[in-house]
């Protein structure tokens, strides 16, 4: 599969991300949240930051499907696990669905998603921490846009 998403992320094109977002939204309110996460475990702290990348995607598309409060208890637990690339795959995720998602949309759920995120600026892995401050500017954007 990761060779499948690296050459496919190179070759697509707009009709293509869009039939791809519907699948992925179509499976996700099939199967649901445990059944997604479940299936794309190995894939949240792949050494390869592409398939990291795109997990990250899904895993927006499956919040914007969802819906942010089904993806809050997930988004906690990976942001603190051991590995980096799981805690910056959770970073990723809110980026992503902070670009998905419209401001309004978002709004209400902005304080707990900074909540979840805000320790990564601490963190020991200085690309986290960098992540963590530009998802933290976004959601931040996203939030003056109603003030």
């Amino acid at each position: 599969m990761e060779q499948l998403l690296i050459s496919m992320k190179k070759t697509i094109d707009y009709n293509v991300c869009i039939k791809g977002r519907e699948i992925i939204s179509d499976l996700s309110e099939e199967v649901g949240i445990a059944t997604m996460i479940y299936a794309m475990l190995d894939d949240i702290d792949n050494s390869n930051e592409d398939v990291r990348n795109m997990t990250a995607r899904i895993f927006s598309i499956v919040a914007s499907t969802l819906g942010i409060p089904a993806m809050l208890p997930f988004l906690e637990e990976i942001c603190y696990m051991k590995s980096w690339e799981s805690r910056h795959n959770g970073v990723l995720i809110v980026n992503h669905i902070t670009l998905l998602i419209s401001s309004a949309s978002l709004l209400p759920y902005v304080n707990s998603l900074m909540e979840i995120i805000e320790p990564r600026l601490k963190d020991d892995n200085l690309e986290l921490r960098y992540l963590t401050g530009f998802t933290m500017y976004g959601l931040g954007k996203a939030v003056a846009l109603w003030n």
